[in-house]
């Protein structure tokens, strides 16, 4: 994560009118297991977990979940979706 730590997830939120039950609603809509995963590290973030204990608790490298959520944090929400980035299409 940024400088910005608990604050800059807190900011972002507030900037894409979003709060916690919001995250989480979209966490468990989320249509890939890779988005859901990102979404629920946001959600952590948003319980007041650091971003390394969010790291831990998901088998993540922090420096992977730091990037999502300054991601996150510069773009939104859809930041977090999932690209396909090449081999084959998913079913």
């Amino acid at each position: 994560m940024t400088a910005g730590g608990r604050h800059g997830v807190d900011e972002a939120l507030r900037r894409w009118r979003l709060d916690a039950a919001a995250v989480r609603a979209r966490m468990y809509r989320a249509p890939t297991p890779r988005e859901r995963e990102r979404r629920h590290a946001l959600w952590l973030a948003t319980q007041g977990w650091p971003a390394t204990r969010v790291a831990e608790a998901l088998g993540r490298d922090p420096r992977t979940v730091g990037g999502w959520l300054a991601a996150c944090c510069r773009a939104g929400p859809a930041a977090l979706a999932s690209v396909q980035t090449g081999g084959s299409p998913p079913p």
